[in-house]
């Protein structure tokens, strides 16, 4: 559920196919995604899931697992 959740957004917000992301998808790279869409990106998620997030844990997060794993620890 994390991950679908995860890949619509993100499908949502940089207006591609979600069949484009999958959880090796680099999320800066694949998906050309500005520092700042990931932060807007984590807001929805903090809405949608109640995760809490620092700068810190943005800097470990390259891949759509990575934030998938980072969302399944909080919640």
């Amino acid at each position: 559920m994390v991950f679908e959740t995860i890949r619509a957004f993100l499908a949502e917000q940089m207006a591609c196919d979600e069949t484009r992301i999958s959880m090796s998808t680099v999320i800066l790279e694949d998906l050309e995604v500005e520092p700042s869409d990931l932060e807007e990106l984590m807001l929805m998620l903090e809405q949608e899931f109640g995760v809490e997030w620092t700068d810190e844990d943005l800097n470990g997060i390259e891949t759509v697992a990575d934030l998938t794993a980072f969302v399944e620890n909080q919640i």
